[in-house]
């Protein structure tokens, strides 16, 4: 399964408040900005909380991105990164220039100890920003000395029974792996009334927090 999820975010939100809600349809949002004179319906109580000023990073390190990609799947495992702590190994992927990222919540529980393997086989410190009390979702922050590759989004309301989609994980510990599937249908959880996808890729431990992009490489969820 994955979960739905919206992101609008400025580069420059450091020091700010972010704020989360949830709409009718169980997408969830991260913005910078308080939604106001909004068409949707919003679920629940808007959160809100402040974004600490980003930490010194060691300017000894260098993030290396490749200037080009021979295919949009590859883009985005460049935009994809393992997240290691001592009792979990998942999954998350950049969503701004700036080293924010999008992961499941269970990812990064139970330690404070959480370092970014990217594909250059570069590590860097996570810092959580903003864990989702509901939902198996977390905005979080790589700290990177450079500006970092990044993923689009669409809204998974545009998807067509059929449709071909790519889940990019640590699956089963292996790094930047790419199983494809066929997205089957949306569907609704009763327990929380979360709206999520359904699909044919197989999924295994460590692919939590990863992307579920469509052939364009736009992010529709994130797996779960």
């Amino acid at each position: 399964m994955t979960i739905s999820v919206s992101f609008l975010f400025k580069p420059d939100a450091i020091g700010k408040k972010i704020y989360k809600w949830v709409d009718e349809k169980g997408v969830v949002h991260f913005s910078d900005r308080k939604p106001e004179g909004t068409e949707e319906i919003i679920k629940g109580p808007i959160e809100e909380k402040e974004v600490k000023e980003r930490p010194p990073v060691n300017p000894g390190k260098d993030f290396k991105v490749k200037p080009t990609t021979r295919s949009t799947i590859e883009f985005t495992t460049n935009c994809t990164f393992t997240i290691k702590s001592p009792k979990h190994l998942g999954t998350g992927f950049f969503i701004s220039p700036d080293g924010y990222a999008i992961t499941c919540k269970h990812v990064p529980e139970g330690s404070l100890d959480h370092m970014a393997l990217l594909n250059d086989q570069s590590e860097f410190p996570v810092e959580i920003i903003y864990p989702s009390y509901r939902y198996d979702l977390a905005l979080i922050l790589v700290i990177t000395p450079q500006k970092t590759p990044h993923l689009s989004f669409r809204h998974q309301e545009t998807l067509i029974p059929g449709e071909r989609l790519y889940a990019i994980g640590a699956s089963a510990g292996l790094q930047a792996t790419i199983t494809d599937g066929i997205f089957t249908a949306l569907r609704k959880r009763d327990s929380t009334g979360e709206k999520v996808i359904q699909l044919s890729a197989p999924i295994n431990q460590g692919n939590s927090g990863g992307p579920l992009i469509d052939e364009k490489g736009r992010v529709v969820g994130v797996v779960s």
